[in-house]
């Protein structure tokens, strides 16, 4: 009987302890569904600001910061607000029919007082701006950004890369709608993404900026720029261009980036590249002498002179650069078949295309017949019947600074290095010895006394203007340089549009600007 009672009493136990637990959920069951309610997961669209542009060193070149924005019902509260935002010292950067965006961050007071002066209602609705903290030092290379994304400039170049962009990420709210948690790793990955990293040194930019500035002063010319790179891995370490714009004044207006954009005769910075076209293709020898006697010559019924009525007499192609001679190089390049003209001239890269992503680049132009009469070829050999930029100027004096290999020109940080071989080592290291000779006994006297060694040529070209032609009183003057002599690190073009017409030779107006600059460019090559 005992037993079973105990089987029984067993048995009781198995069905009330489950039992319990079910009436235990049950009565959990609204616990549940109201924590339940109180929690949830959304997804929220999150706008990514447009990607930073920085210097080599991670300088910020161009950054978006959070700006206020208002939304007015129509154009008249609008303008009713603008007047009070005026009236309290707040600057409005832009103005569209509904819409104010201004150029510092709002309080709620201020909000709160501009309803009452204006009777409306005010949404607010903060947006990303775009800012440029070096200004117009930069402005001409990095353009600028809008509303609407990039405009001008590398800005516009990279317009896919830097491009803002709204990505969606899921949040944990409670029930008063606060976040809890979410899944924060992309949207902090994008706003701290690089974005473009450029070859350029925003110091040196400076530095390049400011004395273009002097130079073009000095010379009482109306613009100019100036292109410093790498010798030997075709970086882009300054790029300047002047007149320049500032590109955080919302009227401002671009300018072209002279440096790039603008295309001109060289004239004698490509007497080099005609005497190692001519060394190359066996015309002359590095032991030739050429009479240029009595200081003129007669081409295809057309008398060319030397540049100020001088005669050099018998010179050898070494001092055909170094003192600038149009009559040895007229008598050098008129022996040289039209296709090995042209042909060397696109081997230094005149008249090819640069990659450096620069939406609307010229490549600019070789003289296109079918025969070159000698007064063709001899313009050709001192740099007419051409048009060139500073960059592709820069791509062919790479050639003497790198042994016979061209080194392409680039702005991306860490792109790759692309070479061409050109010319021998020989050709191209007396073709250097060539250009130092400007400096110690040439068309550059005044950079003898430099405390670095630099090797370079100067060119000074009548201005052809289309519609007009070759305008009187109007030049350029420009002048390519390669240092230290002994062992190439930089190059440097510099170029100085309309200088003062009774001072205008690039010995005296160029020049200066490389010897005054040359010194600090090797320091920051040496830190």
């Amino acid at each position: 009987m005992n037993k079973l009672r105990f089987v029984f009493l067993m048995l009781g136990l198995f069905l009330i302890v489950p039992t319990l637990q079910i009436l235990n959920l049950n009565s959990q069951k609204d616990r549940f569904i109201i924590a339940g309610k109180s929690k949830s997961t959304v997804m929220q669209k999150i706008d990514i600001p447009r990607k930073k542009i920085f210097d080599r060193n991670n300088n910020e070149l161009a950054s978006s910061i959070l700006r206020a924005t208002l939304i007015f019902k129509n154009k008249e509260e609008k303008r009713s607000a603008q007047k009070f935002a005026q009236e309290n010292g707040k600057k409005i950067f832009l103005s569209s029919s509904r819409r104010l965006y201004f150029e510092s961050s709002l309080s709620s007071k201020f909000i709160q007082d501009m309803k009452k002066f204006c009777e409306c209602k005010i949404i607010k609705e903060d947006i990303y701006r775009r800012y440029y903290p070096y200004g117009s030092i930069v402005s001409p290379l990095l353009g600028f950004a809008g509303i609407d994304g990039g405009l001008e400039g590398l800005e516009k170049s990279f317009d896919s890369l830097l491009s803002s962009e709204q990505i969606k990420e899921t949040f944990l709210r409670d029930a008063k709608q606060k976040k809890l948690k979410g899944n924060l790793e992309n949207f902090n990955n994008s706003f701290t993404t690089s974005g473009l990293k450029l070859t350029i040194d925003i110091s040196l930019q400076h530095l390049l900026f400011n004395e273009l500035k002097k130079s073009i002063s000095y010379a009482r010319a109306k613009g100019g720029s100036a292109i410093a790179m790498n010798a030997k891995n075709g970086e882009i370490l300054a790029l300047v261009s002047f007149p320049s714009f500032n590109p955080n004044n919302s009227q401002r207006v671009a300018v072209r980036n002279k440096a790039i954009d603008d295309l001109f005769e060289p004239g004698s910075l490509i007497k080099p590249l005609t005497v190692a076209g001519a060394l190359s293709n066996n015309i002359i020898t590095k032991e030739s002498l050429i009479n240029t006697n009595p200081g003129f010559i007669t081409i295809s019924g057309f008398k060319k002179t030397e540049a100020g009525g001088k005669n050099f007499g018998i010179i050898s192609p070494k001092q055909i650069i170094s003192k600038s001679s149009q009559i040895g190089i007229a008598k050098i390049v008129i022996e040289m078949h039209q296709d090995k003209i042209i042909e060397n001239l696109y081997n230094f890269g005149i008249g090819e295309n640069l990659d450096i992503n620069w939406l609307g680049f010229l490549s600019g132009n070789l003289i296109n017949k079918d025969k070159l009469y000698d007064i063709d070829k001899a313009s050709i050999g001192y740099g007419y019947l051409m048009h060139t930029n500073l960059l592709q100027i820069a791509r062919a004096y790479s050639v003497f600074a790198n042994n016979g290999f061209r080194v392409e020109p680039k702005i991306i940080y860490g792109s790759e290095t692309v070479l061409k071989k050109v010319i021998s080592a020989d050709v191209a290291n007396y073709v250097l010895e060539a250009l130092r000779e400007t400096i110690t006994d040439g068309t550059a006297l005044n950079l003898k006394d430099s405390p670095i060694e630099i090797a370079g040529k100067t060119g000074t070209t009548e201005k052809y203007i289309v519609g007009e032609g070759y305008v009187s009183g109007k030049y350029i003057s420009s002048f390519a340089s390669i240092f230290p002599y002994d062992d190439p690190e930089f190059i440097v073009i510099v170029s100085i549009d309309e200088p003062d017409p009774d001072n205008y030779f690039a010995g005296s107006v160029a020049a200066p600007f490389v010897k005054n600059i040359s010194n600090q460019i090797i320091s920051f090559g040496r830190e």
